[in-house]
């Protein structure tokens, strides 16, 4: 085996095999109620996002994506960022850093995806002064403290599935159906190196890429899926809408037009968490945000006060 390279050994395994789209292992957990009680403390803080060590890190990141190493993972490099992000949001760095930090999250997370081999070495390159795996294994070992060992990350690839058979309107055809959640994954991918996407909550992310995504791929149902999912502070989405745009070339213009009969459709699966249903507000950035973020997940826009 090359130096710098692992193979998954039992130590080094989970439990269970970590699905984006499915973070949660444990059957009694109610899916949404627990995503969205789960959202804010997996979502990084603006500040992080918007740091030299970040930008850095995430530039290592889509090298290595796109570089070949990980061309048929995508999946991992998406992982690999949340956890920089979250990292930052909690701790800094020295300026030498950046990269021991993003090969510490690439390897954590190629484990996580269950990624058969992994060499620390290819992807640094022909660079002068490689981290070696001891190194990398110090820095992971930091990555998880940090992190609380949440490594099952809650992203708004969670959300996908509840937002889709929840919103999206009848009679749903699979093939259709399939077309716009790929697009949308593929949506989200490509955003998520845009520092302004941190200012977005994962449920919002989710219902904005997917109404871009339908908007592209079945303009006919857009109507009825914009009413569907509505429910979620409209400014917010509105302007995550406009962030997709720029950050990937999508027109969801309409997508993030004004609707008349929002669904209130997420209020009727808050029941089941422990916060309140008067204070539950869906959507609020990353970092807090104001009070005029906080949109009240009733009624139409207008009443949102």
């Amino acid at each position: 085996m090359a130096t710098g390279e692992w193979e998954l050994r039992e130590e080094d395994a989970f439990e269970y095999e970590f699905d984006l789209e499915n973070p949660f292992t444990s059957p009694d957990d109610e899916p949404i109620a627990s995503l969205l009680d789960a959202e804010a403390h997996h979502a990084p803080s603006v500040s992080a996002a918007a740091s030299a060590t970040r930008r850095d890190a995430a530039a290592f990141i889509s090298q290595v994506r796109f570089g070949g190493e990980l061309a048929g993972h995508p999946r991992v490099a998406y992982l690999a960022l949340n956890y920089v992000d979250r990292f930052l949001s909690k701790r800094q760095l020295p300026p030498w850093a950046p990269r021991l930090l993003a090969i510490s999250c690439l390897s954590l997370a190629a484990k996580m995806q269950r990624v058969a081999a992994f060499s620390i070495g290819d992807i640094q390159g022909d660079v002068e002064s490689p981290f070696d795996a001891a190194n990398v294994r110090r820095m992971e070992g930091t990555v998880l403290d940090t992190l609380d060992w949440r490594v099952r990350s809650v992203t708004p690839l969670a959300f996908l599935g509840f937002f889709l058979s929840a919103c999206y309107p009848q009679p749903r055809q699979p093939l259709q159906l399939a077309a716009v959640k790929a697009r949308a994954i593929d949506i989200l991918l490509l955003a998520q190196p845009e520092v302004k996407m941190a200012e977005f909550s994962p449920s919002v992310a989710a219902a904005a890429a997917l109404l871009a995504a339908a908007g592209e791929v079945t303009a006919a149902n857009l109507p009825e899926f914009q009413a569907g999912v509505a429910a979620c502070p409209f400014d917010k989405l509105r302007e995550c809408g406009e962030v997709l745009v720029a950050a990937c070339g999508v027109g969801p213009r309409r997508a993030t037009a004004s609707v008349d009969t929002p669904v209130t459709v997420l209020g009727h699966h808050r029941s089941a968490s422990s916060a309140s249903e008067s204070d539950w507000t869906v959507g609020s950035p990353a970092n807090g945000g104001g009070s005029d973020a906080k949109k009240r997940c009733m009624g139409p826009p207008s009443q949102w006060g």
